[in-house]
């Protein structure tokens, strides 16, 4: 039970990050980094809509989040790695993920990226 909380607070805490995440002076939420790859964006966004969308297992979560860390951009590689890692752990037991800010925050920076800079979220104008 705590492991299924640990993951919904995750999914909550990343949704809220990626939607809330800087924003520069442009038309969309980009950030000044360099587009991400298509790889990346594709398994990126993939995690995010079976995440809102489902619950999934443990298992599920790690495959998804392996495909994001293969794809990484150089700049959240580190970070994408610490995420599904830590699901590696926890689907073979290991629960020192659980409640680990620095996972929450890995995970917030590799979602927060893949939305601001694979186009996700776009402003409208006049908001």
């Amino acid at each position: 039970m705590r492991v299924a909380l640990w993951v919904l607070g995750l999914v909550a805490l990343a949704t809220v990050g990626a939607l809330a995440g800087g924003q520069s002076g442009d038309n969309d939420v980009a950030s000044k980094l360099p587009r991400p790859s298509a790889a990346f964006c594709s398994s990126a966004g993939k995690y995010d809509a079976t995440i809102t969308a489902h619950r999934i297992s443990v298992a599920r979560h790690e495959q998804i989040t392996g495909a994001i860390a293969a794809s990484a951009p150089k700049d959240t590689k580190v970070d994408a790695n610490i995420v599904w890692q830590s699901f590696v752990k926890l689907q073979h037991g290991d629960h020192s993920s659980v409640d680990n800010p620095r996972v929450k925050a890995a995970l917030d920076h590799v979602l927060r990226r893949a939305g601001q800079d694979c186009g996700w979220y776009r402003r409208q104008e006049g908001l």
